[in-house]
């Protein structure tokens, strides 16, 4: 069988489908690209956003460990202060005690004294009003 010969009006109309056809696979492949190359741009600006962030995240971690030191360091100075407050305030308890109890003695002294005193000036003015009388 001898080959067949393709019509020229169906040729033209076959080139003219291949021609759209391709035309819209090169449509498609640009598209695709383009936002092949969006995805990749997002991906990227992802990217170093994530990576600012990591950044950032280890600055305020440094910062928070930092801050963590210093507060523990305070505390321990605290504390040692409030020993030496509660020291400071046992022997200061003791000195009060101490003082009151030396100013109850001096009380009773001066009163005692001071009866005493009286005592001796009743004795003495009735000895006196006896001789006088």
């Amino acid at each position: 069988m001898p080959p067949r010969l393709m019509d020229p009006s169906n040729f033209q109309i076959f080139m003219d489908a291949l021609l759209n056809r391709t035309e819209q696979q090169e449509a498609r492949a640009a598209t695709t690209n383009e936002l092949l190359l969006q995805v990749v741009q997002e991906q990227r600006s992802a990217r170093q956003d994530n990576q600012k962030f990591q950044q950032q995240q280890s600055v305020f971690n440094q910062r928070l460990l930092e801050w963590t030191d210093r507060q523990e360091k305070f505390n321990e100075r605290q504390e040692k202060f409030n020993e030496r407050q509660d020291q400071f305030n046992i022997i200061f308890l003791d000195e009060i005690r101490g003082m009151k109890k030396d100013i109850k003695e001096l009380s009773d002294v001066v009163l005692k004294q001071h009866e005493t005193r009286l005592k001796r000036l009743e004795d003495f003015m009735d000895g006196f009003l006896r001789k006088a009388g």
